[in-house]
C-alpha cells in the first residue's frame, strides 16, 4: 500500500510532467476527460501514471486540431472490453472528419489567396496609370471589386 502511494501524483506533480498548468488539468477535469483516481485525506488530488497518459492522449488529439467536446466523445465512446479495433476504427473516423475539416479550410485559403493576388495585381496595374484620379469608367477598377 505504501508503495502505492509513492507512485500517486499531486494535480502540480501532473502538471508539469504534462507540461501544462494546473489550471489546464482543471479544466479538463470540469470538462469530464480526466477525473484524479483518488483524493487524500487533505483534499489533495492524487493520479497515476494512467492518469497521465490519458492526458498524453488527449493532448495527442488536441494537437491535431481536434476539439475537446470530440475527444470527450472518442474517449466516452471507448468501452473497457472494446477491441483494439474498434479503438483504432473510431479514432481512425474522427481523423479522417478532421481532415475534411482542413482540407476545406485550405480550399477556402487557397480562394481567398487568388483573390487577394488578383488585387495585388490590378493594383500594380493602378502604379502606372498617369491619371491622379480613378474613373468610374476604368476597367481596372473592376479587377479591384
Amino acid at each position: 500500500m505504501n508503495q502505492e502511494k509513492k507512485k500517486l501524483l499531486k494535480i502540480g506533480e501532473l502538471a508539469k510532467r504534462a507540461g501544462v498548468t494546473v489550471r489546464t488539468i482543471r479544466y479538463y477535469e470540469e470538462l469530464g476527460l480526466l477525473s484524479p483516481t483518488e483524493v487524500s485525506p487533505g483534499g489533495f488530488r492524487l493520479y497515476t501514471e494512467n492518469d497521465l497518459y490519458r492526458f498524453q492522449f488527449i493532448q495527442r488529439f488536441k494537437d491535431l486540431g481536434l476539439p475537446l467536446e470530440e475527444i470527450h466523445a472518442l474517449i466516452d465512446s471507448s468501452e473497457p472490453g472494446e477491441s483494439k479495433m474498434q479503438r483504432i476504427m473510431a479514432s481512425y473516423s474522427l481523423f479522417e472528419k478532421q481532415l475534411k475539416k482542413i482540407e476545406d479550410k485550405i480550399s477556402e485559403l487557397e480562394v481567398s489567396k487568388a483573390n487577394i493576388e488578383k488585387g495585388m495585381e490590378a493594383l500594380n496595374v493602378c502604379k502606372e496609370c498617369s491619371r491622379e484620379i480613378c474613373l468610374p469608367t476604368c476597367s481596372n477598377k473592376k479587377s479591384l471589386l
